[in-house]
């Protein structure tokens, strides 16, 4: 067997970065002390430079974990790997005060492979939220003039969703596809005043499944065509394993014991993509619904908001007709926030820009994109984000024996 000694020196020095940032919080937003944590915005991938688009976007070589219908353009004499890593730095600003964060995080692992002539499969794992935040108060006890309590919050950890995807190939250009798994990990989240700790331990895990559809038509069988995508994924409970562990400096007592905590839910979603490719344009429309209405909140000062994501995006493929091509790409997105704060609605609107090169039988891609968070009160924290993606996809080929 040849071994392409570049390709494992690229993965060693991905997974060399994803061991150290992956200790580090890969968020240090404030609002992601509610729910879950801050979902994650895309998994990467190759085409992450067009923004967290692909329902409708079946191509040779890609892994599509946003539609599990459109992934029957895999390489059918290989197995495929897909691995990537994400950095970001953020900035915050809330009335007078700025603060800035640097975080990264491995974000996509996954193998594919054609099970048998119209059945195929894709088995990995990806980011589903984060939780990172550190805030400090000050408050002036009553009474005692200039004298303050001070109290510190902190949150790490988050979730990740680890899914098996079937796709089937029913006709010409019509396939369908299901994906199932867990989304799983555990969340810390602590309270200090005064030399007193309260940390709270949850470990959450949760069933997955969504379901996809892809539809391509060439009209009068030419090289331009037309596809529909559509997915559908259901609300499902998470279950809980809660600690609440108690300590204070002034004492050697503690307390250490399981609670009780609201029940959340992973939110139901539904999505429809529409794409025109052409010998050297592929572009695409995607709009999702991300519904929150079975999870409720235990401020007063906050609650859940339904999600509408608009997401329009394109690749321009320099060398068509060659078997492997440069494509460059790009795209553009708008979104509301799942989190209403005292009445004010949070919105974003995100720009990206991406290449993909050709390596021999693999593809390494980079992605970058800007998110702005646009509130409807100043009196709302503001985020600008800058993130880039580094991914790489490469095939192991099958021998002839193995396919018979």
């Amino acid at each position: 067997m040849k071994y392409d000694y570049w390709k494992f020196l690229l993965l060693g020095y991905i997974g060399m970065i994803s061991s150290v940032i992956a200790a580090q919080n890969t968020t240090n937003q404030p609002i992601s002390m509610y729910g879950v944590g801050e979902l994650s915005a895309s998994d990467g991938g190759r085409y992450a430079g067009m923004g967290n688009i692909g329902l409708a976007l079946n191509r040779p070589g890609f892994q599509n974990t946003l539609n599990p219908a459109a992934i029957t353009r895999m390489d059918t004499t290989c197995f495929t790997f897909d691995v990537g890593a994400a950095i970001s730095y953020a900035r915050y600003s809330f009335l007078s005060e700025h603060s800035s964060n640097f975080a990264g995080n491995p974000n996509r692992f996954s193998l594919g492979f054609r099970v048998m002539p119209r059945w195929y499969f894709i088995a990995g794992v990806n980011p589903y939220s984060s939780v990172g935040y550190m805030i400090q108060t000050e408050e002036e006890i009553e009474g005692m003039p200039g004298s303050y309590l001070y109290s510190l919050f902190e949150g790490s950890g988050g979730l990740y969703r680890f899914y098996l995807t079937n796709a089937f190939l029913l006709g010409k250009g019509l396939s369908i596809g299901l994906n199932v798994g867990m989304v799983r990990g555990k969340i810390t989240q602590s309270e200090t005043q005064e030399g007193a700790v309260v940390e709270y331990e949850s470990s959450k895990r949760a069933f997955y499944a969504d379901l996809g559809l892809h539809y391509e038509y060439a009209p009068s069988g030419g090289r331009t065509r037309w596809a529909v995508g559509l997915v559908f994924a259901p609300s499902f409970p998470i279950a809980h394993d809660n600690t609440l562990t108690y300590t204070n400096s002034s004492t050697s007592e503690g307390v250490d014991k399981d609670y009780s905590s609201r029940r959340q839910y992973l939110p139901m979603h539904c999505g429809v993509g529409l794409s025109l490719t052409t010998e050297r344009w592929v572009v695409e429309a995607d709009y999702n619904y991300v519904d929150w209405s079975h999870n409720t909140s235990a401020y007063t000062s906050l609650k859940y908001e339904n999600q509408h994501k608009v997401n329009v995006g394109a690749i321009y493929i320099t060398h068509p007709r060659k078997p492997r091509s440069t494509e460059w790409m790009g795209g553009i997105g708008v979104s509301n926030s799942y989190i209403n704060l005292k009445g004010g609605r949070m919105r974003y609107w995100e720009t990206s820009l991406g290449v993909s090169f050709p390596i021999r039988y693999s593809f390494l891609s980079l992605g970058a994109s800007w998110r702005e968070q646009l509130n409807s009160r100043s009196e709302l924290m503001q985020e600008s984000r800058f993130s880039l993606n580094l991914n790489l996809t490469f095939g192991e080929r099958i021998s002839r024996s193995k396919l018979k």
